[in-house]
């Protein structure tokens, strides 16, 4: 079984790599014709091309549940249509003991997606992100052209340049009463840098709305040891899609506490999971063409079939996910409906194989 395993993932192996290959360089070359007809004088082609390297990772990750689909019934199609399969079956080899081989493979790649997805992606996206934005003199990073908004207790805090996750400007802070009857306060902060245990204030106006009359106070240098925690002033400019699964728990505990919606992290978290099951869902939804068509179908009618299969998970995937978002369904069940959904069609089809 040992030969037979390192026969079948070397096969299956090749064909993953060409089809990730293929859908990669394809995608690539239609992000390269959208980035062109941005390129001017500051972002030239040259520059484009680089930015599109460091998108690399991240359309790797995407496409590869896509390319595990298509590159097995590339690979391993060719044994089905030389009748390999039919030999190891006639050796005494079980479809059962094939499909497990093929399983332990799928695991392999579904840590290695997942290693990927936690510290690769994020990491080139956020390179490839502070790239265009030093090509277009830009040194801070701004949820809107209104800024960046926070929520913290009973304030909101409105940030108009983030500079780093220790360095903010333009600051205004609204402080609500404690029933939510009014305006209690408003502090505007010029700049506001992080130490090791709090906040250094410069330039500090604070408005006190009382009952009768309004007093204004003004101060050179203030210190804060409340305001908001650089962690997580670091993820909230972040795009959730970027964030490391561990970033993404922060961030929902923190809205959390904030008593605001976390659903749409949420679902990003569990998608984390869900990617990695899908890539073992996609070998076993391959299994069935495989042995069902030993004797008929060259490689281009199982490719299309794959990439058939392959859109329609795709799109199951992202309506599942975006009718969560809609409905409130539970981010858990979105993220990971499909592929068990999928993943009962492979195991139904492959115990219907004689």
């Amino acid at each position: 079984m040992k030969i037979l395993d390192r026969y079948l993932w070397t096969s299956t192996i090749q064909g993953i790599l060409i089809a990730w290959l293929a859908l990669v360089m394809l995608d690539t070359f239609f992000a390269f014709i959208n980035e062109a007809g941005k390129t001017n004088a500051l972002y030239t082609t040259l520059q484009a091309i680089i930015y599109l390297i460091y998108t690399l990772p991240s359309s790797f990750y995407e496409f590869f549940p896509t390319a595990v689909l298509i590159g097995t019934l590339l690979g391993l199609g060719n044994l089905a249509a030389n009748s390999e399969f039919v030999a190891m079956r006639a050796a005494g080899v079980s479809i059962r003991n094939i499909v497990f081989s093929i399983v332990k493979l799928g695991a392999l790649l579904a840590i290695g997606i997942f290693v990927m997805g936690e510290w690769l992606v994020p990491s080139s996206d956020l390179h490839a992100r502070n790239f265009k934005a030093k090509l277009k003199n830009k040194n801070i990073v701004l949820v809107d052209d209104s800024g960046l908004w926070v929520k913290e207790k009973e304030s909101i805090i409105k940030i108009g340049k983030v500079l780093s996750n220790k360095h903010v400007s333009d600051v205004s802070i609204y402080s609500f009463k404690e029933d939510h009857s009014g305006l209690k306060t408003l502090t505007t902060v010029k700049n506001a840098k992080a130490n090791k245990d709090n906040w250094d204030f410069h330039q500090v106006n604070t408005t006190t709305f009382q009952e009768t009359h309004v007093v204004k106070t003004s101060n050179p240098l203030k210190t804060d040891i409340e305001f908001i925690d650089p962690n997580v002033l670091d993820v909230a400019n972040t795009d959730p899609n970027q964030l490391s699964s561990s970033a993404l728990s922060k961030i929902i505990e923190y809205q959390k506490e904030n008593a605001i919606k976390t659903d749409k992290y949420e679902l990003i978290y569990w998608k984390r999971f869900s990617i990695p099951l899908s890539t073992l869902v996609m070998l076993i939804l391959a299994m069935p063409f495989l042995f069902g068509s030993n004797r008929g179908g060259g490689a281009g009618q199982r490719v299309f079939i794959g990439i058939i299969v392959g859109i329609v998970f795709y799109l199951a995937n992202r309506t599942v996910n975006e009718i969560g978002v809609v409905y409130g369904i539970t981010p858990l069940l979105s993220a990971f409906l499909p592929s068990l959904f999928f993943l009962g069609i492979g195991l139904f089809s492959i115990n219907r194989i004689r």
